[in-house]
């Protein structure tokens, strides 16, 4: 058996920033990803916010030649009828981002590669199981599958549905949001790079260019509202000035339903292993902090990690209480947010987030 320091699962973000801060401190950590990072990807939108967290980990020129494309802003209809403009130009850390999904995911793990982590991609975990010494001992299947595995700690980066270790997964669920997701194309792109954001009687919208051309809009409601009503995006539409004209002249070229809960997992930590990422805590895409909550919390996995391994037993504990902390503080902004949008008190999508404040 081949024994590491650490074991990751999953190469996202998170996953692939943990394993970049732990190979830079010297820790032997291996990382193995489900997927090839060669299929669809919806993209992501990446707040200015983002520029000095990349600079902080070494990897703005990296990020810088990858072709990325500029965000300039966001306009959103929320509240009320007038749209809001909100542009990066007075931004002090500069534009924000429209990101190819899979090359920004290539990049964060081969930079994890190059300082030294064992990465595997294709390779899904299909057991990890804590033996009677002390070792997490894993099952791998995929091509090109190392051999046996053993880790001091795991660090599960394996999205929304987590990672069975030492016990049935359980999550507090804080919201539950369905997320129709649409890839548009166009012979000629919109001229407006900004995000736009805009509710509506059923939910709300959210849509953003991409590189190469194209165009994302996801639609949110919520499983009440989708069960009763349906999904007629038509009619969505005429009820959405300002998403509508992103769908005039688009062709549909693919689309699929997601469930994007806002959920805590309980708890984040354990006695050798840790949650990180959308594993540990999955927000409302509303917050627009995706990939930046991924990075922060991949930089502060690796920490504790790292002091955990020196000996310090309460690391990862205390990394557990940072996530749920942050939390909190998030479900509350969230509730304040949706609490903003008091046009249609008679809908079921925005009685129920009123509720929450009642």
């Amino acid at each position: 058996m081949t024994t590491f320091d650490a074991v990751v699962i999953g190469g996202g973000p998170a996953g692939a920033t943990t394993a970049l801060g732990l190979a830079r401190r010297g820790r032997r950590v291996v990382l193995f990803e489900a997927n090839r990072l060669d299929g669809p990807r919806y993209g992501e939108t990446l707040p200015p916010e983002i520029n000095p967290l990349l600079r902080q980990l070494g990897l703005w020129d990296r990020f810088a030649r990858d072709g990325h494309l500029e965000s300039p802003g966001i306009v959103s209809v929320w509240g009320a009828i007038e749209r809001h403009e909100s542009d990066f130009i007075r931004n002090v850390h500069g534009c924000g981002w429209h990101v190819d999904r899979n090359r920004f995911d290539a990049t964060l793990l081969r930079a994890a590669t190059e300082a030294g982590a064992a990465t595997f991609s294709g390779t899904r975990v299909v057991n990890c199981q804590r033996a009677g010494s002390g070792l997490y001992s894993l099952t791998l299947r995929g091509r090109g599958t190392p051999g046996p595995v053993g880790a001091t700690v795991v660090v599960d980066a394996s999205g929304r549905s987590g990672h069975r270790l030492d016990g049935p997964i359980r999550f507090d669920l804080d919201d539950r949001l369905l997320a129709i997701v649409i890839r548009l194309g166009y012979d000629d792109p919109p001229p407006d790079l900004r995000t736009y954001i805009e509710a509506v009687p059923s939910g709300w919208w959210y849509s953003s260019p991409l590189p190469g051309g194209e165009t994302m809009a996801m639609f949110f409601t919520d499983r009440e509202t989708y069960v009763k009503e349906g999904a007629d995006l038509g009619a969505v539409l005429e009820q959405s000035p300002l998403t509508r004209p992103r769908f005039a002249s688009a062709r549909l070229l693919a689309s699929r339903v997601l469930y994007a809960p806002s959920a805590l997992r309980a708890p984040p930590a354990g006695e050798a292993h840790l949650a990180v990422g959308d594993s540990a805590a999955a927000y409302d895409p509303l917050s627009g902090r995706g990939i930046f909550k991924a990075l922060r919390d991949g930089m502060a996995a690796a920490d504790a990690v790292h002091e955990f391994l020196d000996g310090d037993s309460g690391a990862l504990a205390t990394y557990g209480e940072r996530v749920r902390s942050q939390f909190t503080e998030y479900a509350a902004l969230r509730r304040a947010y949706y609490a903003q949008e008091t046009r249609w008190p008679e809908a079921g999508f925005w009685r129920r987030r009123l509720a929450e404040r009642a």
